[in-house]
């Protein structure tokens, strides 16, 4: 979202009531949950009237739903979570970017593990004799010519 966009967005909460506030973030919690409930649906090939019979209600309920007419609640979210086979995460934007920088540095010490091997592989005559293998602890990967 560029800052202009955001800045405008910003001032339209804020002019709002705290109770449309409220039910403005409901909402956007429900059409985060059906989003990727539908996409979930979409990859299984499941229509809203089989996901109605399989989490016992109406066909009708289920498209109130996506229209965004009602909102699920959690045992609704639940059944089609055991349904689909779709775990739900929940994560605050610090807790996302604490988990980005974890996947980051992971992956920054696998990248250098890969590099020491290529620099020993071009190191000797028989490339097919070198393995590097880190400390069990440090990691689990070990990579042979």
């Amino acid at each position: 979202m560029t800052n202009s966009i955001k800045n405008e967005w910003d001032a339209i909460i804020n002019e709002m009531s705290y109770e449309d506030q409220i039910a403005s973030k409901a909402d956007l919690f429900a059409l985060q949950f059906l989003g990727l409930v539908d996409q979930r649906m979409e990859a299984v090939n499941m229509n809203k009237k089989e996901l109605a019979k399989k989490i016992g209600t109406s066909a009708s309920f289920i498209t109130q739903l996506f229209r965004g007419d009602r909102k699920p609640n959690w045992n609704i979210l639940a059944k089609m979570s055991l349904e689909l086979e779709l775990d739900f995460k929940v994560f605050t934007d610090e807790l996302l970017q604490e988990k980005v920088q974890e996947e980051l540095m992971a992956y920054h010490q696998r990248w250098s593990k890969t590099q020491e091997y290529l620099k020993l592989k071009n190191q000797v005559t028989n490339p097919q004799l070198v393995m590097a293998v880190g400390h069990p602890a440090e990691d689990e990967y070990a990579m042979a010519g």
